[in-house]
């Protein structure tokens, strides 16, 4: 039987990446049109949210002022300082919280900047401090709890993709926070404060506090509703990403059949579990005009496998298949 139709959803760039197939095509190709089309977004690409306008900060009079619960508190940081201590370069997926399946809102890139516990081992760290909270200049606020916060894998980011943090992504610096959606990755910060305890901006309006990214996997070509010619090759793309949460991507795999076979696709391009797999399969088009559904699914190294409706499963539970729907037409 087919899947409920409230949870198909296309994935369709927010940057407007839309790759039409050429279906008037004579010959029994289709293009290759992978979508994403490449390990690193484009800056320009990159998907964009936040609570309002991007915030355009004069770097000549921004500073960072870390406070609250620390053992020696310093002066206020500028971008200069920051910059001159120890550099760290990393590969980093960005998703969004409010699109679970098939999402437009994630990106990946490569950013550089330097870690937040670097920062917080100059001002030391009162015993009784639980969370860092992130004050923006746009007005938004969250936390991460302090162990997150010393994290080595948590880093505030000057840099991204080799060019100076663009205005839209958080200039002067942004937090990348690993294994959480963007919800947890503030932009345009100006203050850490060390607490006890804080609401966050999110939460206070109901959201998931914790916001772990949850393994998905998204169906980049083709589009919904797609028109497909009979008898031709489609390559089938897309992205798989857990955050690093299972271990990472193990094995992405393809049905047509509403889940009765499977067929594993080949992952083209990947870096550490911190950033998502490419992957592509090529399907053999029937000879026969009607409709079809393309289901995707992922398999962690932990051995954890995306289940049609989601799972319930430690650490972080996974998101159920994404499905594109297509339609079978003559050429």
């Amino acid at each position: 039987m087919k899947r409920r139709t409230f949870i198909k959803l296309s994935a369709i760039s927010a940057a407007g990446m839309i790759y039409p197939l050429n279906l008037q095509a004579q010959n029994d190709e289709i293009p290759i049109l992978l979508k994403p089309k490449t390990l690193i977004t484009p800056n320009e690409e990159f998907y964009i949210l936040q609570i309002g306008d991007p915030v355009k900060l004069d770097v000549a009079n921004w500073r960072l002022v870390i406070s609250g619960l620390v053992e020696k508190p310093m002066p206020p940081l500028k971008l200069e300082q920051i910059k001159a201590m120890e550099p760290v370069e990393t590969m980093r997926t960005l998703k969004c919280i409010g699109d679970p399946i098939g999402t437009e809102q994630m990106g990946n890139a490569k950013w550089k900047g330097v870690r937040l516990r670097d920062l917080l081992q100059k001002t030391g760290v009162k015993q009784n401090a639980k969370v860092a909270v992130f004050q923006c200049a746009d007005g938004y606020h969250t936390a991460i709890p302090i162990e997150d916060a010393l994290n080595e894998k948590t880093i505030l980011a000057y840099q991204m993709n080799q060019q100076p943090l663009p205005v839209e992504h958080g200039f002067p610096v942004r937090l990348l926070n690993p294994g959480h959606y963007g919800t947890k990755n503030p932009k345009w910060i100006v203050n850490i404060q060390l607490a006890t305890e804080h609401e966050s901006y999110w939460e206070k309006r109901g959201w998931d506090p914790v916001a772990n990214v949850k393994l998905a996997t998204v169906i980049g070509t083709p589009s919904t509703d797609e028109e497909v010619v009979t008898g031709s090759n489609l390559t089938v793309s897309g992205a798989a990403f857990d955050a690093g949460h299972h271990g990472g991507i193990k094995k992405v795999e393809v049905s047509v059949d509403y889940g009765e076979s499977w067929h594993e696709a080949e992952i083209w391009a990947k870096d550490t579990p911190l950033a998502w797999v490419l992957w592509k399969w090529n399907w053999k088009i029937p000879n026969r005009k009607g409709n079809a559904e393309i289901y995707a699914r992922a398999t962690t190294n932990t051995g954890v496998t995306q289940e049609e409706f989601g799972l319930k499963v430690e650490p972080v539970d996974t998101i159920g298949y994404h499905t594109v729907d297509v339609k079978i037409v003559n050429p």
